[in-house]
Parts: structure tokens; C-alpha cells; sequence
């Protein structure tokens, strides 16, 4: 008899009395060979992974995402949107000589959730917009445009510092995740490229 809390295995019995388990697992089994299949045929690619370019060298979205240079932004909120785009674009350090330059106009609003007697707010929405422009470095073409959006809330309390922290951390994650936005476009903008 096993012990409270440890692992039991099934016997032979059990195992002979489940007699569809087997055709399960192995129609399963199958079904993910078949989606493998079918995703190797239709020319699926990691969006972070390297592929032989029409040179013969390996190429990757990240390699292309290091020539991005991020125009300096307003403001503390940008300046942290700035530092995020930085990490996410160059991984390993930015190229010496960009070819692309990146430009990001930020609006950031405020929205009162919940409200007291006296009709002051107890919880805000802050959202933050960002209209961003890829450029050509040498010619200025555009090569993308675009708008990415983030909401973040955060409660207001009777501590003047409690709240300037939870505004400041409520701007820290609708940057990031505006960051993250841009990113993912300006990746999938390198890929469509090299198809």
C-alpha cells in the first residue's frame, strides 16, 4: 500500500483495462507529425531565428534590428520608452553606423476610473500612445509607420508619495509594453524584407 504523498504507478490490470489509451496516444502522436508538416511546407520561420540568406550566410531579425537608431524623446516617459527600445533593438550592442533611424511621438492622457462623494478620483487609467516613424538613414524614405497603445491603472490613496510612485510605475509599464509593441513591428517589418 503506498504511503500518503507518493507517487503511484499503474499496475498491468489498470493499464489492460484502458484499452483506447494506446490508439489515443498514438492518433495524437500523429496529429502533431502531421501539423509539423504542415508547417515546415508552408514556409513558416521563427521571427527570432536564423535562416540561410539568398548569400549563403546566416542572417537574423536581431542582426538587422542592431542598424535601428532610436531619436532621442521628450520627457521622462520617453526617455524610458527610449531605454526599453534600446534593449530590445540591440541585444548586443547597436551597429557603428545606423542605416535606419527610428522616431516616436508620445501622447499620454489620464482617466479617472473611481471617483469619491466629492468626486475626486480614486483609480486612474494612464494611457500612453505612440505614433513611430522607421526611416531610411540616408535618403529619409519612410520604410514603416505606425501606432502602438498601452493602458495601465493605478489607485490614488491619501500619501502624496504612494501616489507618485504608482503613477511613475504605471508609466514604466505602459512604456515597456508600448516598447515591446514597436519591437515586434519593426521585427516583423525586417522579415517580411528578407522574404
Amino acid at each position: 500500500r503506498p504511503c500518503a504523498g507518493s507517487l503511484s504507478y499503474p499496475t498491468v490490470s489498470s493499464m489492460s483495462s484502458s484499452k483506447g489509451s494506446g490508439r489515443q496516444y498514438f492518433l495524437r502522436a500523429l496529429m502533431c507529425l502531421a501539423a509539423a508538416g504542415l508547417l515546415a511546407g508552408c514556409g513558416f520561420q521563427p521571427l527570432h531565428g536564423s535562416y540561410k540568406g539568398s548569400a549563403g550566410r546566416a542572417d537574423n531579425i536581431i542582426s538587422d534590428m542592431a542598424y535601428v537608431e532610436v531619436a532621442p524623446m521628450a520627457d521622462r516617459v520617453g526617455q524610458m520608452l527610449r531605454n526599453q527600445l534600446l534593449d530590445l533593438l540591440h541585444p548586443g550592442g547597436p551597429a557603428d553606423r545606423p542605416l535606419f533611424r527610428l522616431t516616436v511621438i508620445l501622447t499620454e492622457s489620464l482617466e479617472g476610473l473611481a471617483f469619491e462623494q466629492d468626486d475626486s478620483a480614486t483609480r486612474y487609467n494612464l494611457r500612453l500612445t505612440a505614433h513611430f516613424r522607421l526611416s531610411n538613414s540616408r535618403d529619409g524614405i519612410e520604410l514603416l509607420n505606425g501606432t502602438t497603445r498601452a493602458i495601465a491603472a493605478y489607485n490614488v490613496v491619501r500619501s502624496d508619495y504612494a501616489n507618485l510612485i504608482s503613477k511613475r510605475d504605471a508609466r514604466k509599464r505602459t512604456a515597456f509594453s508600448v516598447a515591446e509593441g514597436i519591437q515586434r513591428r519593426i521585427a516583423f517589418y525586417f522579415s517580411r524584407q528578407r522574404e
